[in-house]
């Protein structure tokens, strides 16, 4: 638990993403109880929603991974005479995994916020289009794609690996699901998270004012 609160307080990084997360909601006007609970849920729906949406993602996630993963070839480097070391979650595990698990359910509140007010977004079926619905669906995937691919080139600069990629590495034999998947230092959770925002902005814009209504064509 000592290496946990080290790397998750006395870090850089950390400190850096505060200072940002701080300086953005000054600018925007925002509190911090709008930035957990854009909906204003009453605590026991929040935490209802919480548990929700972890059991779907271990639900969607593992369950795929346990349903899929006997029925593909092992990778060359899976097998052999040596045994494939798998690190053993410890209690730094735990706590990201901890973290990490509320920050997604934070960016789930704020992203469907977003989806369901924001002008930008085409939600009546009627004014779904080719642009705005399957094309900007795609154009989201490969946006993000394009933004995250030099976000994680730079988190293996020698100047930041040390201080939130690396606990991701430790990892070399990932084949729990989603404990695995999600098992990375926060800053990087938040990081990756806010470019999925960054890339529905961008394509909303880019598929003229409808982008993301592939993503939510609700009304």
């Amino acid at each position: 638990m000592r290496e946990a609160l080290e790397t998750l307080v006395l870090n850089p990084a950390s400190a850096l993403t505060a200072a940002v997360a701080y300086g953005l909601m000054l600018r925007s006007g925002a509190t911090f109880g709008s930035l957990l609970n854009p909906w204003a849920l009453s605590l026991p729906l929040w935490v209802a929603g919480y548990l929700a949406v972890r059991m779907a993602l271990l639900g969607f996630v593992d369950g795929f991974v346990w349903a899929l993963a006997p029925r593909l070839p092992a990778l060359p480097s899976r097998v052999g005479p040596k045994p494939v070391f798998q690190h053993k979650i410890n209690a730094t595990d735990v706590a990201y995994l901890i973290v990490n698990s509320t920050v997604e359910y934070v960016f789930a509140l704020q992203i469907s916020h977003l989806l369901w007010f924001a002008p930008l977004v085409v939600r009546a079926p009627t004014s779904l289009s080719l642009l705005n619905g399957p094309l900007a669906f795609w154009m989201l995937l490969v946006v993000d794609d394009m933004l995250y691919a030099p976000l994680h080139r730079a988190m293996h600069l020698q100047a930041v690996y040390r201080w939130v990629h690396k606990h991701h590495h430790r990892n070399t034999f990932p084949a729990r699901g989603y404990i695995d998947a999600a098992n990375e230092h926060p800053v990087e959770q938040i990081a990756a998270l806010c470019l999925h925002w960054v890339a529905v902005h961008v394509v909303a814009h880019t598929a003229g004012g409808g982008g993301a209504g592939g993503v939510a064509p609700l009304r």
